[in-house]
């Protein structure tokens, strides 16, 4: 048998993967992995299993039931030799294992191998050996296990000796001069891994070497910022003399020794993908380890030149990714303006944050010598025209009118303008002496602006376009930031803080229009004035709903104790779905878009925190305008079996199938429900009569029966008025699915939902929830 765990966890025997069961089996083996040949105490092994939660009254015998199970698999074949044994001795079990049949002590001995070589001066040899030690990593060590909620200190320890390792397979190839050959992976591993100093210094004599000096200095430069902005730090001698090194052109790092390649290809960039090599071997895929710099004594450093002062960039552009540019521009200024002999810069960082001082304006500019560290929020906004006039001087003229309600909307709340270009404007909110609430001055202007920018006159006497919409992006980010002067200023602040900046200019790119996304920080400073839902995905961010307004009389009391009554039918209903495995749709409808979406992002978090193994599946316009027609039909399924975009088409089959083969069906009705579920993936100009209806019933009917097995289902589709024929027609007939399937469907509309020819009311179980006082004509229809 042989053990893989330097990525999921496989028992392979001959050519066979040896199926191992649930989660806890998984974890069990691989624990006992991590420790072959030891007696692990059973109390030891609960620790383990629940290593993020108190284990349950039953835990003993759940790890008992697991240790039941991999005897059975790991039953040997006659031929099978050296044995396996999994042992039970006191106080607890071990597992008998032969160490060269597992792929983690096989990484050990090769590294260990290959370092001796690169001691002993034999590059080429160590470089092999290092890269076959690589090439055994298919993923992050028991991904699937750590994947299920676990974490253990075992597998940290394990991610770092992998960078260690990529870095000692680094030294060997700059050694035998094949600086080109590893540049790409120096590069992905400097990006991920930004205070690896031995990596950064590895990625300076690389570049240096390809001819790339000043982007060398550049690696440098942003090395030591990110040191001292934010540990007070210095790079350490090595990096130092390497750097004067660089500026002096010394002859050593030129040093190119001859040599052929290795035979083996060098290991993979440090990204996600996964792509099979051999039957044993997989590429190394890129998943890096945070690492804390060591402390290094204060070393003699270049300052900026006094000829070349740091000059102010702007802080945002209307193209992707602008903060994360303006960031890159300013760190490139600053390398151009480091000059070799100098001491080190100094920057008044004062312990405890109080009000702007005055900055220390010389006549060739500011510096950021001059800067103190506030906290702040960055707020960035994008209004663009929609659709945009094709005649410049109405551009001109629309763009003036939107930079002044933003700013005027922006100063109103106590916020200062310190970039606007084009259809960008980002603000600087920064907290004075004792004040709290800079963070929510921020949100009120995002929250303001939303309100006042897609309300906008389409028709003013100024020449501005007629008839044209205003497409609104909204971000706020808070953190610490350094300020070079004064906000009573009269020009703007400057403003160095790349980690606020990006996280602000990612938030901005990642928000759909017409909304206001924040990051977690944000969110915990106003969450008592503001109501908002998480997005799931990277970076943690939050959705702004709206405003939360204090109790006004007897009047707002009762509007929200009827609200209260309302969730909690409607949970009702959701619990009864689950138990009595009935599918329920669930009707909120409203002209309020923050009241309803609030109302279903209460429900959501009901369906995860309380409902049983509840899976939950969230839909939004902008979603289904992103993803085209059955749009909703390809999430359901990829949602429930684990399809992605990037797989292939036998992939999904495959995934599709494993889902599939959970009914007691006949094999041919397995096959063609696998084979319709396929088709909606293949290509998206089909109609909706490529299936009968009864076909369509069909397919969600035993799909969904099967992913039901893993859970109940809930389905929350926003918009539903918004949807396009197919998505309206999709939600209706899951609605109308026959009993034995725990399905809730949760839809949100305004009320002209009911008047759509395809939205029919037939359903045998339904709740209609108004979330405002309806007109009568609104009123009769949702009665009839």
């Amino acid at each position: 048998m042989w053990f893989r765990v330097l990525g999921p966890l496989e028992v392979v025997t001959g050519e066979r993967v040896i199926p191992l069961g649930g989660s806890k089996q998984r974890a069990t083996l691989g624990y006992l992995l991590l420790h072959p040949n030891q007696t692990i105490p059973t109390s030891k092994l609960l620790e383990a299993l629940w290593s993020v939660e108190e284990a349950p009254m039953t835990a003993r015998k759940i790890l008992q039931n697991a240790i039941w199970g991999l005897r059975r698999a790991l039953l040997p074949s006659q031929d099978e030799s050296p044995p396996v044994a999994l042992r039970t001795q006191s106080p607890g079990y071990s597992l008998d294992v032969p160490l060269d049949h597992i792929d983690l002590h096989l990484f050990h001995r090769w590294v260990k191998d290959g370092r001796s070589r690169l001691e002993a001066g034999e590059p080429d040899e160590a470089g092999r050996l290092l890269n076959d030690a690589l090439e055994l990593w298919r993923g992050p060590a028991l991904v699937d296990v750590t994947e299920a909620g676990l974490s253990w200190p075992e597998l940290s320890t394990l991610e770092s000796t992998r960078l260690d390792v990529l870095e000692d397979f680094f030294e060997a190839q700059l050694a035998c001069g094949r600086h080109q050959a590893v540049l790409g992976d120096l590069e992905s591993l400097v990006e991920n891994e930004p205070l690896r100093e031995r990596a950064c210094g590895q990625l300076m004599r690389a570049l240096y070497r390809c001819g790339r000096q000043s982007d060398a200095l550049g690696v440098f430069s942003r090395l030591r910022n990110l040191l001292v902005e934010d540990f007070g730090l210095e790079p350490s001698r090595e990096l130092q003399q390497l750097q004067q090194a660089i500026l002096n052109h010394d002859p050593d790092l030129a040093l190119v020794l001859g040599g052929e390649h290795p035979r083996s290809r060098p290991v993979a960039s440090l990204t996600a993908e996964e792509t099979p090599r051999t039957e044993e071997h997989v590429r190394a895929g890129g998943f890096p380890a945070l690492t804390q710099p060591q402390a290094q004594g204060a070393w003699p450093t270049p300052q900026r030149a006094a000829a070349a002062p740091l000059r102010a960039v702007p802080l945002l552009a209307s193209a992707p990714k602008v903060l994360s540019a303006v960031y890159a521009t300013t760190r490139t200024a600053e390398a151009l303006a480091l000059s070799p002999g100098a001491g080190p810069l100094e920057t008044t960082m004062p312990a405890d944050p109080g009000p702007a001082r005055p900055a220390a304006v010389t006549a060739a500019g500011s510096t950021a010598s001059s800067a103190v560290r506030r906290r702040a929020s960055i707020l960035a906004v994008r209004a663009e025209p929609d659709p945009a006039p094709e005649d410049c001087a109405e551009v001109d003229a629309w763009t003036d009118r939107m930079s002044g309600l933003v700013q005027r909307e922006i100063e109103q709340h106590g916020g200062v303008v310190i970039s606007s270009l084009g259809d960008a404007t980002v603000a600087l909110f920064a907290a004075e002496e004792d004040d709290e609430e800079y963070s929510l001055g921020a949100v009120l202007a995002a929250y303001g602006l939303r309100g006042v920018l897609t309300a906008a006159p389409r028709e003013s006497g100024d020449g501005a376009a007629a008839g044209v919409r205003t497409k609104l992006r909204v971000s706020v980010a808070t953190g610490e930031v350094l300020v070079s002067q004064s906000l009573g200023a009269s020009s703007p602040p400057k403003v160095f803080g790349a980690r606020v900046m990006n996280e602000s200019g990612a938030l901005l790119d990642l928000a759909p229009s017409d909304r206001v996304q924040v990051c977690d920080r944000t969110r915990e400073e106003t969450q008592g004035h503001f109501s908002y839902a998480e997005i799931p995905g990277t970076p943690a961010r939050w959705q702004l709903l709206g405003r939360i307004e204090p109790a006004r009389g007897d009047a707002g009391g009762d509007e929200d104790d009827s609200h209260l009554r309302e969730l909690d039918l409607l949970q009702g209903a959701m619990t009864h779905s689950s138990r009595w495995s009935q599918p329920h749709l669930i009707t909120v409808l409203g002209n309020v878009e923050e009241r309803r979406s609030r109302m279903l992002h209460e429900l959501e978090i009901f369906a995860t925190e309380t409902l049983d193994r509840a899976q939950v599946l969230t839909w939004s316009r902008e979603e289904a305008a992103d993803s085209g027609p059955f749009g909703l039909h390809r999430r359901i399924i990829s949602q429930y079996s684990g399809v992605v975009d990037s797989d292939p088409p036998w992939a999904v089959r495959r995934k599709i199938s494993a889902i599939v083969d959970r009914l007691d069906a006949a094999k041919s009705c397995s096959n063609w429900l696998v084979a319709r579920c396929t088709s909606l993936f293949e290509t998206v100009n089909r109609t909706t009569e490529w299936l009968t209806a009864q076909e369509w019933m069909d397919v969600w009917r035993y799909f969904l029966e099967a992913a039901a097995q893993d859970g109940p289902l809930v389905l929350i589709v926003d918009d539903l008025h918004l949807a396009d024929q197919p998505g309206r027609e999709l939600v209706g007939l899951l609605a109308r699915l026959p009993d034995m399937i725990p399905l809730t469907v949760i839809v949100g509309a305004t009320p002209e939902l009911v008047r759509h020819p395809d939205w029919s009311s037939d359903r045998r179980l339904a709740t209609i929830v108004m979330l405002d006082r309806p007109d009568e004509s609104e009123l009769a229809c949702s009665t009839a």
